[in-house]
């Protein structure tokens, strides 16, 4: 099985991505300077071009209500398959996921809270007396694909969309006054 996961990083209101191996790779054998599946993760401005249609822009820059595409790119530098490939794509704090818009998306991805448990969408949680919910988009944390096999030096792709919200700054600490001196 093979597991890669990238990091996502919000930086004073700007979605950074990191490519990262998630966790423990099994895999065959490579050589020991190459890893036998690689990630590069791009990040682009989902807008509308003069026509009309979508077009995907430099994300060098974004504020509240953008919209956002981030796409993995999985790519076996080995001769042999890979089997069991999984890719986990976080959404971090100030982003909201939009619905179905996992490609591939159906059977393939999962989504999780911060509970980290995956499930298809829409995710819905019990409430008292047995009752359910929808759980809210802007509360879903992770994406999560089992893709099967990668073939023999092919690639894949992976893509999620998810709008950028306004995000309060944490509030300023309080100012303590400090203790009475003791007198003696």
């Amino acid at each position: 099985m093979v597991r890669a996961g990238l990091g996502l990083l919000a930086a004073g209101g700007m979605a950074v991505a990191l490519a990262q191996p998630a966790t423990s790779v099994e895999a065959p054998r490579a050589p020991a300077t190459a890893k036998a599946v690689t990630v590069v993760l791009t990040q682009s401005k989902v807008v509308k071009g003069p026509d009309g249609n979508e077009q995907l822009q430099d994300a060098a820059t974004i504020k509240p209500g953008d919209v956002i595409e981030y796409k993995a790119t999985y790519t076996n530098n080995t001769s042999k398959s890979v089997k069991g490939l999984v890719a986990d794509l976080p959404i971090p704090e100030g982003l909201e996921y939009l619905p179905r818009s996992a490609k591939p998306g159906a059977s393939l991805v999962k989504a999780a809270t911060k509970d980290a448990v995956f499930e298809p969408e829409p995710l819905v949680r019990k409430l008292a007396g047995g009752k359910t919910e929808p759980v809210p988009y802007s509360e879903y944390r992770m994406l999560r694909w089992s893709l099967g096999q990668l073939p023999a030096n092919g690639s894949t792709a992976v893509s999620a969309r998810a709008k950028v919200e306004a995000v309060a700054p944490p509030p300023a600490p309080l100012a303590s006054a400090a203790p009475p001196p003791r007198g003696k």
